[in-house]
């Protein structure tokens, strides 16, 4: 029998008197409402008390509802399709490589998973073509805990004898490294804490091969205050591990470098030649650019940082060859300019360019070799070209396809070898190397092509935003879809800290697609796909921008007949809760369902957060009277309004989230269940073994893709999906 999807709640209130044993109605959060003055503003927030998630109200409250929520999507039949759909497309793949490492002695390390896996392991291979060996097992570590480990960094010497591996659990992110010697497979004994390499900067080897530096984290317990504060640069030696660490750049040890205590102190090394360490002061994510200095790598131990570029110097991306920095900048350049001047008689202000703006296109990511210079540019996000640069000649390498994404990677500015990684909505991530000359096949994974149906089809499109901006539009779906207006609709974004919707291939977008539906992705401001002035156009006052990009987007596909509003879903996470709580809060009735995991919906509270300094400097801060009220604007929690229909909702998030805290869910979802009267579901998924969607295990991330997916489907009335 099917339900019909007006009537859920009555589902939901016979399965909540089912489970609970209460009588008449689903379980609400209890208001208890705080009022404060803030810049001759009054904000309400009737949930505060629930940022304290240690609270047995709060408690019982994720527990009432995980089990509404799940047992309702449980009665989706089909949604156990989608996850067999995920399985099977994994076994066709035979194996799975991330985080590929490749030294300067060509040997590759890297992670592999089976299909029969949960969690990948850690190989090695002498070259490219040699035959790999098993280095280290995850379940090796700490087996008398119940905890599932799970490796989500590495980083090899310079010449491959040993091997730094950082764990984590739960996905908490933050990490514990061991050393393994690669001959003998043994691990050293002693075990570095408080790291965070897969996020701040990784970790850097000297060229003695023997020591190397990290970033070490006084605090971990995202629930401090003090959490991310006063990180240190610190440098091991595994030679001395007693002697603990040394600090090398941080607040307390360099106090004229002026560092606050919210910012990362990181440091690069660009090769095992290297005659300088490069530290970079950063802090805030996308193009917020940042102070750096140099150290000669002979003076480690001192204090002797000297300027190398400021902040207004605009730089994006460098390299560091022998007594050189080549750099991306956006200075007087906003889509980006690739320039070069001394370290020690530096000219920032008039520079020798290499490669000059271009006015349609940016300039995304370069390398060098010891041939030449390479770059790349993308026109709105979309599409990737490649070029090589010698002797101040510009020529384009044409690659087997066309491509929406491309990145470079080289052993070093020493060697030759140039690997091109390129990907697109509806093609796997392929792998070339580029030598002499010639472009040849280095594809690790296997490809999945030959699995998505022939009849699918892209299109890229531009549309015409609130304001008259051309606002890239990616659409992907079945060639036989009628513009009718009784389309399904999946519609994606982010918009925050300049990081752009790169094409790649996603198997969730194709099940949504195979399921019949159109997938969206809207390039909004906030992003990087038109450059800084993209970037700068959804950034704090000009923040709105984002929101109304997407709905400019959405307006579009109703108005052409593409779908209608009783079939459009919405999508995104983190930052993208910015977009997804603003647009649902702002226009209620263009959106039939919205899906956020982990996101920032009450972002004025979040700024007080453990690292709110550092999300200050993309979104404003509440210390200052204007950008107060540019993070009041964009708060969607606070504009969430009483009896109104909004639409249904699935929020998800992992207690143990080091970046967003999980409470801006909890609160978000309280708050909407209340003031709704659309009588459409608005669930909750709070997972206890989960953090930011980061290192989860294979069976996890198919699940949560799964609910996500099936509730979409559900709402927007596949016949399929609707729970019996």
């Amino acid at each position: 029998m099917t339900i019909p999807i007006m009537n859920w709640k009555s589902l939901v209130i016979i399965l909540y008197i089912t489970l609970s044993g209460c009588q008449g109605k689903i379980n609400e959060l209890p208001s208890k409402i705080i009022t404060e003055e803030c810049h001759g503003i009054t904000i309400k927030d009737p949930y505060r008390y629930a940022e304290d998630t240690n609270s047995s109200i709060v408690k019982n409250w994720i527990a009432d509802q995980n089990k509404v929520s799940k047992n309702l999507l449980n009665k989706i039949e089909k949604r156990q399709y989608l996850i067999d759909k995920q399985i099977s497309y994994d076994k066709k793949k035979t194996f799975i490589i991330s985080k590929l490492k490749v030294t300067e002695n060509n040997k590759h390390f890297y992670l592999k998973r089976l299909p029969e896996e949960n969690i990948p392991k850690l190989y090695y291979r002498n070259s490219f073509s040699s035959p790999e060996k098993l280095l280290y097992d995850a379940k090796q570590f700490k087996t008398k805990t119940q905890h599932t480990y799970i490796i989500n960094y590495i980083q090899p010497n310079w010449d491959g004898t040993k091997i730094v591996i950082s764990l984590t659990y739960n996905g908490k992110e933050i990490s514990e490294l061991i050393i393994l010697d690669v001959s003998s497979k043994k691990t050293h004994p002693e075990v570095l804490t408080n790291a965070w390499p897969s996020s701040s900067g990784g970790i850097k080897w000297l060229p003695n091969n023997s020591e190397f530096i990290y970033s070490y984290y006084p605090i971990i317990d995202p629930k401090s205050k003090k959490f991310l504060k006063n990180t240190k640069a610190v440098l091991h030696n595994i030679n001395k591990p007693s002697s603990g660490f040394i600090e090398i750049l941080s607040k307390e040890h360099n106090p004229d470098l002026d560092i606050e205590e919210e910012d990362f102190p990181i440091i690069s090394i660009e090769n095992s030649k290297s005659k300088y360490l490069i530290g970079k002061i950063a802090g805030g994510g996308g193009l917020n650019y940042h102070n750096s200095y140099y150290l000669d790598i002979n003076d480690i131990t001192t204090k002797k940082w000297m300027p190398l570029f400021k902040k207004s110097n605009q730089i994006k991306d460098f390299i560091i060859k022998e007594d050189s920095i080549i750099y991306k900048t956006s200075k007087k350049a906003p889509n980006f300019k690739i320039c070069i001047t001394s370290i020690k008689n530096s000219n920032f202000e008039n520079p020798k360019v290499l490669i000059q703006e271009y006015k349609n296109k940016v300039i995304t990511d370069f390398d060098i070799t010891n041939e030449a210079l390479y770059f790349v540019t993308n026109t709105n996000g979309v599409k990737a070209k490649l070029y090589k640069y010698t002797d101040n000649i510009t020529e384009e390498i044409k690659l087997d396809t066309s491509y929406g994404s491309i990145t470079l990677n080289v052993k070093s500015s020493n060697h030759s070898e140039l690997w091109v990684s390129a990907q697109g909505w509806t093609t796997n991530n392929k792998r070339y190397e580029y030598k002499n000359g010639i472009l040849k096949n280095k594809h690790l994974n296997n490809s999945l092509e030959n699995e998505i149906p022939n009849d699918i089809v892209v299109e890229e499109i531009e549309i015409d935003g609130h304001d008259g901006e051309k606002i890239p539009l990616s659409l992907i779906y079945n060639k036989s879809i009628k513009r009718n207006g009784q389309n399904m609709v999946m519609m994606d974004s982010y918009g925050s800290f300049g990081i752009s919707m790169q094409p790649s291939f996603s198997l969730r977008r194709l099940l949504w697609v195979m399921e019949g539906g159109i997938y969206a992705i809207a390039h909004v401001r906030g992003g990087g796909e038109k450059g800084d002035t993209w970037h700068k156009g959804g950034y704090k006052a000009t923040k709105p921008n984002t929101w109304k990009d997407f709905i400019s987007c959405t307006e579009f596909l109703i108005k052409n007949k593409y779908t209608s509003s009783k079939k459009t879903a919405i999508w995104s996470g983190s930052a993208g809760g910015i977009l997804i709580g603003r647009a649902i809060t702002d226009r209620p009735d263009l959106f039939t369902v919205a899906i956020v995991e982990f996101g920032s919906l009450n972002i004025l509270r979040s700024i007080i957060h453990a690292n709110g300094d550092n999300i200050a400097k993309e979104f404003g801060s509440v210390k200052d009277s204007i950008e107060f009220k540019y993070l009041l604007e964009m708060d969607a929690y606070q504009h969430i309004k009483d009896k109104e229909e909004y639409p249904a909702t699935l929020l998800t998030a992992g207690l143990n989230d080091p970046r967003v805290p999980v409470w801006n869910t909890i609160k978000f979802g309280a708050r909407l269940q209340k003031a709704n009267t659309s009588n459409k579901p608005n669930f909750l998924l709070i997972d206890s073994e989960s953090g930011h969607a980061k290192d989860d295990p294979k069976l996890k991330e198919f699940e949560r893709y799964a609910n996500i997916l099936s509730f979409a489907l559900w709402q927007t009335g596949h016949r399929d999906y609707q729970p019996k």
